[in-house]
């Protein structure tokens, strides 16, 4: 297999997005070790973007590497899920009551547009759904982190953002939970439509616990 080569993008970037994509799609399982030469002759280029690629995962949690500089897949924890998604309740629902409070109509009216877009993708049960929501999922909690005009508060939750992504993987498997995802995204942006900051944060803290407790289980 050949890297489909986009003049426009660096190599090593392109690369970084497919080894992203295959740990988020679980094609590379946790724990597992990845070899820089195998992923380089895998996709018929040289080692030097493979090692830079493998690089920008490692600085955003998703690969680990050991004290002998072999690297792993990035391995679940109910610690580590408990750790992440308490730094997010704080966060993201100071971000809601903020957006309810400095989004302009136009951007309040694209949040809620993007949990209704979500409710789509709940019914069929299948792969490509399950990938489209958590890229819904993602783009409706970054609009409401950027509505809230708070570049140093978008920045903290940003250094979460890709280990939240990958956690929102194991999240839409249940189909229960899938539905109750949507649900309280549709709740949260009417509360920030409404421009009603408290209800808007306190549903926001809600959600966001109820995600923890839920992979917290799931992990144990």
């Amino acid at each position: 297999m050949s890297l489909p080569i986009e003049k426009r993008k660096s190599i090593h970037y392109q690369l970084y997005q497919i080894i992203k994509e295959r740990i988020i799609r679980g094609t590379y399982n946790p724990g597992e070790r990845l070899y820089e030469a195998k992923l380089a002759r895998e996709l018929n280029i040289s080692r030097s973007p493979v090692r830079e690629a493998l690089r920008l995962l490692e600085n955003e949690g998703l690969l680990i590497q050991d004290e002998q500089s072999r690297i792993f897949v990035y391995e679940p924890s109910s610690v580590d899920v408990e750790h992440i998604y308490q730094c997010r309740q704080v966060l993201e629902s100071l971000a809601a009551s903020l957006a309810a409070e400095n989004a302009s109509d136009k951007e309040l009216n694209e949040i809620l547009d993007t949990a209704l877009h979500s409710q789509m993708t709940v019914d069929e049960d299948c792969e490509e759904n399950k990938y489209k929501l958590i890229e819904l999922n993602s783009h409706y909690h970054d609009l409401i982190i950027q509505y809230s005009k708070n570049p140093r508060l978008k920045k903290q939750v940003n250094s979460l953002r890709t280990l939240t992504f990958f956690y929102r993987r194991l999240n839409v498997d249940d189909p229960r939970r899938r539905k109750q995802i949507v649900e309280q995204h549709i709740e949260i942006a009417h509360a920030i439509a409404a421009r009603d900051k408290d209800k808007a944060a306190s549903l926001m803290n809600a959600h966001i616990r109820t995600d923890m407790e839920f992979l917290i289980g799931f992990l144990k």
